[in-house]
């Protein structure tokens, strides 16, 4: 049971992260096409989902990535519990996504000119 509430939280938190990136992306070629010079995907700071984005698409990167992420995000998790146990790792990936999750909602409010 316990497990399958961690991966409800990281995938959860997952697709939250990939939601507001696709958000954040088409906001910014839609508000500031300039600013990409062309490159679609210029924005995108993680040079992995990038690399999905430009083989998929957006939306099959992103869908393609999240599942990627999960993998990665179920690894780290068991490194991190054999590490600092099972509660402490699913804090920090908590935290961590918490954080790439507030800097993308941020910058979608940015981008969509809600915010200056």
């Amino acid at each position: 049971m316990k497990m399958i509430i961690i991966l409800l939280v990281l995938v959860f938190l997952i697709i939250l992260d990939k939601g507001l990136t696709i958000a954040n992306i088409i906001q910014v070629n839609k508000h500031f096409p300039e600013a990409t010079k062309g490159d679609y995907f210029k924005i995108e700071q993680n040079p992995m989902a990038k690399w999905f984005f430009e083989k998929f698409g957006l939306w099959k990167g992103s869908f393609i990535f999240g599942i990627v992420s999960i993998l990665i995000g179920l690894i780290a998790y068991f490194i991190l519990a054999l590490l600092f146990g099972e509660m402490a790792s699913l804090w920090i990936i908590c935290i961590i996504y918490g954080f790439v999750v507030f800097n993308n909602f941020y910058f979608l409010l940015k981008y969509s000119k809600v915010i200056g």
